[in-house]
């Protein structure tokens, strides 16, 4: 008898150990398939980003084409220039500018001034030579443009450089009166600057110096998430929608590029980073896709939930009213098929249950009328009560005026702002940061980005928080 209980001890023994072994054995798997699609996705984030620089590379070469003799000549000649440490010190009466790529840890400022031997195109002189001066008080570069087109009081120049820390490049810029901007892309396709132009030394000194705070306060948020964001453990009660709309292809309106990039793009960024239940999206949608997408995100939303609602197309105003213009929307108003803002305010306040929304709009003429412990625990709470209390916040590219389309033959500024904003977040960011990062980004431009909380509609100072995936 106590030989068959030693025998059914030893198989129970047995037993437990295959058990063991075949838990271990799950979990090694686990952690192994877990450790291939990482390595999978940092392949595929790589395989993007080098494809992204060989574009671009093979962007400059094409603008480099285009570069006169009279630049070329210019930025190309060896000479010692004297670096010069503030731009208060820059030579009077010149144009000037100030510079930064995408991330800002990269910033120039300079100026350039007319060649009076080059000629004259509709009044302005067609070749202008400079230099400019990075921030890290010895790079200095030659800058050279030229004039392409000047039309109803724009002028529109190609801007190349060649600096003593290797950086060459090359892009276009648009002047109107005493300010202007631009965009350049670097020979080696790993950079592109935007570029401030300002006739005011003072004017230029206040954005590079927005810049040089930008880059400052990042760095630091970048060190303290680092050190603390791993700590935080946010656990929304409600689900993520989102509602994308994105019109190009119009057909009695000009057509757009940007939209459906600009769309497609946010599409893609927060289906890989970010749990959100459903993302529904319409490609140059009538009258009737962009109503059919609000009806049903009504239908599927809570109380609980956060909804983020984005348009990019046209629109327009007819005296208080504003609108936006669906792609098969006729040039005249009045013919019923604009969508009035006021129905997308109706949505917003009585028709999609949510406890965050927000509303970014990258249109012209868009115009919403308002109806009457230790850091890592502070930002635990902080977090949780800006979940907590309700947030409905409206994000417009412009207020009533035209905006560009796009900043880079693919995105426009107010679309690649909140794309790099959403694609480099590890952690947590919130939309009010996001809105003054876009405001920022346009700091050049004449249209000036608008970030709004709409108190009448029920906001009590909470935050749309965009959580990536761990």
């Amino acid at each position: 008898m106590q030989y068959l209980k030693n025998i059914i001890i030893a198989l129970i023994i047995l037993l437990g150990l295959i058990t063991f072994a075949q838990s271990e054995t799950s979990w090694i798997k686990k952690k192994d398939k877990s450790e291939t699609v990482k390595k999978v996705e940092e392949k595929s984030n790589s395989t993007w980003i080098k494809k992204k620089i060989k574009e671009d590379k093979k962007e400059y070469k094409k603008e480099e084409k285009e570069i006169t003799k009279e630049v070329k000549s210019w930025i190309t000649k060896k000479s010692k220039d004297k670096y010069i440490d503030s731009i208060d010190k820059l030579p009077e009466n010149a144009i000037y500018f100030t510079a930064s790529n995408e991330t800002k840890n990269l910033l120039v400022y300079g100026y350039v001034q007319p060649d009076v031997n080059s000629k004259l195109i509709n009044g302005y002189y067609e070749t202008s030579k400079g230099f400019g001066y990075f921030n890290d008080g010895k790079t200095t570069c030659k800058i050279g443009s030229t004039v392409i087109d000047v039309s109803s009081g724009e002028v529109t120049a190609r801007v190349s450089g060649e600096c003593t820390n290797g950086i060459k490049f090359t892009g276009k810029t648009s002047q109107n009166q005493n300010t202007g901007m631009g965009f350049a892309k670097t020979k080696d396709g790993k950079n592109r600057f935007l570029f401030d132009f300002n006739i005011q030394r003072t004017e230029i000194a206040k954005l590079y110096d927005l810049n040089l705070n930008f880059s400052k306060n990042n760095s630091l948020l970048a060190s303290n998430q680092n050190n603390e964001d791993d700590q935080i453990d946010i656990k929304p009660k409600g689900k993520y929608y989102a509602l994308l709309i994105g019109n190009s292809n119009y057909i009695n309106w000009a057509s757009l590029k940007s939209p459906k990039n600009d769309v497609n793009e946010i599409q893609k960024v927060l289906n890989s980073k970010y749990n959100f239940e459903e993302i529904i999206t319409i490609i140059n949608g009538t009258e009737k896709d962009i109503m059919k997408g609000f009806k049903k995100l009504s239908k599927i939303t809570t109380d609980s939930d956060y909804v983020l609602i984005y348009y990019s197309g046209h629109g327009d105003n007819t005296g208080l009213n504003n609108y936006w213009i669906p792609v098969d929307g006729e040039k005249e108003s009045g013919l019923g098929d604009w969508i009035n803002t006021a129905e997308i305010a109706d949505y917003i306040m009585d028709k999609i249950p949510n406890r965050h929304i927000v509303l970014m709009s990258d249109s012209c003429y868009f115009d919403v009328k308002t109806k009457g412990g230790s850091i890592t625990n502070r930002k635990t709470m902080s977090y949780e009560k800006l979940l907590k209390r309700r947030a409905i916040m409206l994000v417009q590219s412009g207020s009533n005026e035209p905006v560009l389309d796009t900043s880079d033959d693919e995105h426009s500024m107010f679309a690649k702002s909140f794309i790099n904003s959403i694609k480099n977040n590890q952690k947590i960011i919130r939309m009010s940061e996001i809105i003054e990062e876009i405001i920022l980004s346009h700091s050049g431009m004449q249209q000036q980005p608008l970030g709004v909380r709409m108190k009448g509609w029920g906001d009590t100072s909470g935050d749309f928080l965009f959580i990536a995936k761990k």
